[in-house]
């Protein structure tokens, strides 16, 4: 197993918003994946009765209600480094508990082979090229026989989706250029899970609908805004200025039918019941 200590992507540790507008392409996302996905845990995955599940950087909380409602028995732990953009603990049900930890740190000894299910999403832009220490936390997490999800975004075969092969998309194409190729890790997690110790690892790629283009191009825009403002607080100013100005022609491109689309991945893997 990898012993060192993960670290964030050298900049960008979290280059998203943490107020009430992030909060909220968070709760439209989360929406999104749910209508695309069709699920919240794989139909791969089989789940003891009354199972313990992680959710690990839970963001806004609205998947662990979900899989609440769906598995009533189910103690669900939430985990982020930042709870702010989550509901007060009196608005959860109560097999739902939130919990601060920055994954960069050690497991909590407490939490040690506790979960039964540890479903991960999106840390494309916080972990770096190396996820592999990362995955020894979740690892660690698992009891022996229980399962990972693990869902990303697929950044290398991002694309510019067009209602009409006529519609011009220069904002769109610039866009384009500044992300794609970026974070290719993600396409090759089940690779990485096999080195780290995981079992049965799949991917399946999952694309965008042509239902939801326009909701997703214009959820992805809002992320692109954020990081952008990120990029002016951090002193990257000029850099974040010409991303704000791309943007304001991306949504006008959006409008005439066109618009950024960035496939998903899904991993699932298991840990050994024994260690190998």
């Amino acid at each position: 197993m990898v012993s060192s200590t993960p670290k964030p992507v050298e900049g960008t540790a979290y280059s998203l918003g943490r107020c009430h507008l992030a909060a909220c392409r968070l709760n439209l996302q989360h929406y999104l994946w749910r209508e695309t996905l069709g699920f919240s845990v794989h139909t791969a995955i089989k789940l003891p009765p009354n199972p313990v599940i992680a959710d690990i950087a839970c963001g806004t909380g609205l998947r662990l209600i979900d899989v609440s409602r769906e598995i009533p028995g189910a103690q669900l732990h939430g985990f982020d480094m930042d709870l702010t953009q989550a509901p007060h603990e009196g608005w959860l049900p109560p097999n739902i508990s939130l919990k601060h930890w920055n994954f960069f740190d050690e497991v909590p000894q407490e939490f040690a082979g506790k979960f039964d299910f540890v479903h991960v999403r999106l840390l494309v832009m916080v972990l770096p090229d190396d996820a592999a220490p990362f995955i020894s936390r979740l690892f660690e997490l698992l009891k022996p026989g229980a399962y990972l999800q693990w869902d990303e975004l697929d950044c290398i075969n991002m694309s510019i989706r067009k209602a009409d092969a006529s519609i011009p998309t220069p904002a769109l194409e610039e866009l384009h250029k500044i992300w794609t190729g970026r974070y290719d890790w993600t396409i090759t997690i089940d690779e990485t899970l096999y080195k780290c110790g995981f079992e049965n690892a799949s991917l399946e790629y999952i694309g965008d609908d042509n239902l939801l283009a326009r909701a997703f191009a214009d959820c992805n825009l809002m992320a692109i805004d954020e990081v952008a403002g990120g990029m002016i607080r951090s002193g990257r100013e000029d850099a974040g200025k010409r991303i704000l100005g791309l943007l304001i022609k991306a949504h006008q491109e959006n409008a005439q039918g066109a618009g950024l689309s960035t496939p998903r991945v899904i991993c699932v893997a298991r840990k050994p019941w024994e260690e190998r």
